[in-house]
């Protein structure tokens, strides 16, 4: 099964779970509408197209071979989480055959997991001493997997993206970089830089509209590191409106994940299992 099957995915998001609040201030991405002109762009005729900048960034991060040669993957970390002195942590790990658990715990506040071995999803929250198992469908956790796996959104640009265009020079946070349009399958929009050096992703700017009001959020992806054949960033903050979140990864690998790490909980009372429910 190819790797990209194991990426594929739309931006994260997930604001329906008390335990995933922080992921819900990442909701912003789903939610993109145009920008205005951005300060500090530089116009000019003389840029490459929209389509070579993907291509030379699918370069930049080990090429599409490689890519589709991923068949497993996971990763942790720490999530600094605004106004608190404590960082939440985070592990999760992906795999052909839908397979995928997702796990994150946060000072003070619990401990949330999610996943799936192939065969039954389910989902596990604890809140004080209080531990609540259930069993939920595929699709949900299809969904929630796509939602919650940051590398999907740089390493399936190709797949997301309906069109990509040049808009110009710019600069992001001082760096110099060209700054794309990018419309999804799902027409929304996204305006994507690229360092003009590297080719590497810089970050994303969009702004969100929602029942308070439009706000602006800015996405940064940095600390590229190799993993194996690929390069991959280690840092990803966001800044929406004045909530400000950071997830550094400290460990991330491409290697065989062993089954038991999908093995659901051993409390999990489960109906007869479905079809599973294989990334697109």
């Amino acid at each position: 099964m190819g790797g990209l099957r194991v990426l594929k995915a739309t931006w994260p998001y997930d604001a329906r779970k008390p335990m995933l609040i922080p992921l819900s201030i990442l909701a912003a991405v789903t939610l993109a509408t145009p920008l205005s002109a951005v300060p500090g762009r530089i116009q000019s005729a003389a840029v490459p197209g929209g389509t070579v900048l993907l291509q030379r960034f699918i370069r930049a991060v080990g090429g599409e071979a490689a890519i589709r040669d991923v068949q497993s993957m996971s990763a942790s970390g720490q999530i600094d989480l605004p106004g608190s002195d404590e960082s939440g942590q985070f592990s999760w790990a992906v795999a052909d055959g839908g397979r995928c658990v997702f796990d994150m715990t946060f000072p003070n506040l619990g401990h949330s997991n999610f996943g799936t071995d192939g065969l039954i999803g389910w989902e596990s929250l604890t809140l004080g001493n209080t531990n609540t198992v259930q069993q939920i469908s595929l699709s949900t956790i299809e969904s929630r997997r796509r939602r919650s796996n940051w590398f999907e959104l740089a390493l399936t640009l190709p797949a997301r993206a309906r069109s990509f265009d040049t808009i110009g020079l710019s600069t992001f946070d001082g760096t110099a970089a060209f700054e794309i349009r990018m419309v999804d399958e799902t027409d929304r929009i996204h305006h994507v830089f690229f360092d003009s050096a590297t080719n590497l992703l810089l970050g994303v700017r969009l702004i969100e509209r929602g029942p308070l009001g439009p706000a602006d959020v800015t996405i940064r992806f940095s600390n590229w590191k190799p993993v194996e054949s690929l390069l991959l960033f280690h840092t990803v903050s966001i800044d929406h409106a004045d909530v400000h979140l950071r997830l550094q990864f400290d460990q991330v690998s491409l290697q065989d994940v062993p089954q038991d790490r999908f093995t659901p909980p051993s409390t999990l009372k489960t109906t007869p299992p479905e079809k599973a429910i294989l990334p697109k």
